[in-house]
């Protein structure tokens, strides 16, 4: 009779992915809850608007940045994110 025991890696990679999972719900959550939404049209004329997400503070704007990122690749608009004294325009191109 044989035992197999598990290899030392395979508990690392739940605990890694179990990780992974917890800092992701909250990093999420906090783009979506702490900036404000909106969508405007660029000019009267452009049929396709852009996605404005507004943050009180600048560093949130650096954290949240890759998000904003993602965003407009995965829904395909322009995501604008605007914190006091600068402004980041993400292309829907990859």
């Amino acid at each position: 009779m044989t035992t197999d025991k598990p290899k030392w890696w395979q508990s690392w990679m739940v605990y890694a992915l179990i990780g992974l999972l917890l800092t992701l719900g909250p990093y999420v959550g906090g783009y979506f809850l702490l900036g404000r939404y909106d969508s405007v049209p660029e000019s009267p004329f452009d049929t396709s608007p852009v996605t404005v997400r507004q943050f009180d503070y600048q560093i949130l704007g650096i954290v949240f940045g890759p998000l904003g990122w993602a965003e407009a690749k995965v829904r395909g608009v322009r995501v604008s994110l605007f914190t006091p004294g600068e402004s980041d325009l993400y292309e829907p191109s990859w």
